[in-house]
This record gives structure tokens, sequence and C-alpha cells, in this order.
């Protein structure tokens, strides 16, 4: 069975731990519409409130955020 093309639209969200790793978030299909602002507020949010505690301790700053697109050609069909 082959695989159809596919392109694949996430947002990932990277963080700094209490303990210097990093941890990563990543979300499928992000609005088209999202901006920088949006992004680092999100992220600080998620900080602020100390919602993720991870084995390396709580997030405590902001590394890195972008949109990622995947894209899969099938070569094989």
């Amino acid at each position: 069975m082959a695989l159809e093309n596919t392109t694949k639209k996430t947002i990932q969200m990277s963080f700094m731990t209490e303990n210097g790793k990093t941890y990563r978030m990543e979300f499928n299909n992000p609005k088209a519409t999202l901006t920088t602002t949006d992004v680092q507020t999100v992220m600080q949010m998620i900080i602020d409130r100390n919602i993720i505690l991870t084995t390396n301790g709580s997030l405590v700053s902001i590394k890195d955020g972008g949109v990622v697109d995947r894209t899969y050609t099938d070569l094989i069909p």
C-alpha cells in the first residue's frame, strides 16, 4: 500500500527547564494567522502558571518557537 504525498504543519515550542534541559511541545494544524506575540504569550503563560512539570523540573524560560512544515513525497507508488 503506497502512502500519498502529504504536507503537515505543526507549531513547536521549546522551553528551558530548571536543570538546564530543553523541553519541547508540538501541536498539529496551527492557525495561519498565528503571530510571534500569540506564541510568546502562550509560552509565558505556561511558564508563569507552572502548568508543566518535567522530569528535569519546571519550565523556566522560553528557548524557541515556530511553525514546522513537513512534506512527505511518495517515491514508490
